[in-house]
């Protein structure tokens, strides 16, 4: 056993910030050499989304309120036009059918018509408002089933937020969320209790 010698301190084998990076970086080297060749370069100049009026700037794409206004002054300016990754991907997923996407709700249980009307509004402004916050979260399909609605969307965080403020909502319902072992889509069920 080790004894502490007096006026040593208790952290003197701590490594510092810089040698923890620098182990980190070697160790991600090794694991994932290429990870970085993945990740989709960034443009170099302003763009515009043709789709969801996005505006392209300082590496990321915008979206607030009146960002519809800006870009069609930026569109009149001669700033180009081109289509952000998230709607490339919803593009994609509408020809591939049932690949790429993130997140997936299934909402059922509901008591009437109107209550299935009310939890539809509330999954759709989920959606703008994140879509809103970041471009990257949309919904990319919305299907009414009869007695079941599913819901993809390209975040996974999406889906589990709807199913929650859906939850929130309509009390008494069940909440289940089912996170893969792998890299597949989060499924989050809800389960109304009918005439809530």
């Amino acid at each position: 056993m080790n004894k502490i010698k007096k006026g040593k301190s208790l952290y003197q084998h701590i490594p510092r910030r810089a040698e923890v990076d620098k182990i980190a970086a070697e160790f991600v080297g090794r694991l994932a050499p290429d990870w970085w060749e993945k990740e989709v370069k960034g443009l170099k100049k302003l763009a515009v989304c043709q789709d969801c009026q996005a505006i392209y700037y300082d590496e990321h794409w915008h979206s607030w309120g009146r960002a519809k206004d800006l870009a069609k002054r930026l569109r009149k300016a001669g700033v180009r036009e081109t289509v952000c990754f998230e709607c490339q991907r919803v593009r994609q997923i509408g020809l591939e059918g049932e690949r790429g996407y993130e997140g997936e709700a299934l909402l059922s249980g509901w008591g009437s018509i109107e209550e299935k009307r009310e939890i539809l509004r509330l999954a759709r402004n989920v959606g703008k408002r994140a879509t809103l916050r970041d471009p990257e979260d949309q919904i990319i399909r919305l299907e009414d089933k009869g007695k079941q609605i599913r819901i993809l969307t390209t975040e996974n965080q999406l889906a589990i937020s709807i199913g929650k403020q859906v939850d929130r909502a309509r009390k008494g319902g069940k909440l289940e969320i089912k996170f893969s072992h792998q890299d597949a889509p989060v499924r989050v069920i809800w389960t109304g209790k009918k005439g809530s």
